[in-house]
């Protein structure tokens, strides 16, 4: 009996993951998803993708650098990654760049999946 138990249990973790996977998303569909995004909700206005000045900071190269923010008041060292990256976007003022700490960026109203998709297209471009 606990044989059988124990193989049922296998099989459905197994078939659990299987149909998991398979409703996710790859990372290229999520970066094109957040490509799209990126151009629709504005972020071209402000953040150049080549390296050139703008209002905001430039987004190439962006990934791995260490970078000094301004939170709570306080200066501080970070790498950029993938939750930097995110946490700017979902809230702007959080930790802001000390080259950029006089300038505002709109808080962007975006679900976490859209912020995910902006996020993988960001680390895209930037691993090329």
């Amino acid at each position: 009996m606990a044989k059988n138990n124990l193989i049922f249990l296998i099989v459905f973790l197994i078939s659990g993951c299987d149909s998991h996977n398979s409703n996710k998303i790859t990372s290229k569909e999520s970066a094109q998803k957040g490509k799209a995004l990126f151009l629709s909700v504005g972020c071209t206005t402000c953040h150049s993708l080549s390296g050139e000045a703008r209002y905001g900071p430039s987004l190439n190269k962006i990934l791995n650098t260490d970078v000094i923010v301004i939170q709570g008041g306080k200066e501080h060292s970070l790498k950029v990654d993938r939750e930097y990256i995110k946490r700017s976007i979902q809230d702007p003022d959080f930790e802001k760049l000390i080259d950029f700490k006089n300038k505002k960026m709109p808080k962007p109203t975006l679900t976490a999946d859209e912020i995910d998709q902006i996020a993988d297209y960001l680390i895209s471009i930037n691993s090329k």
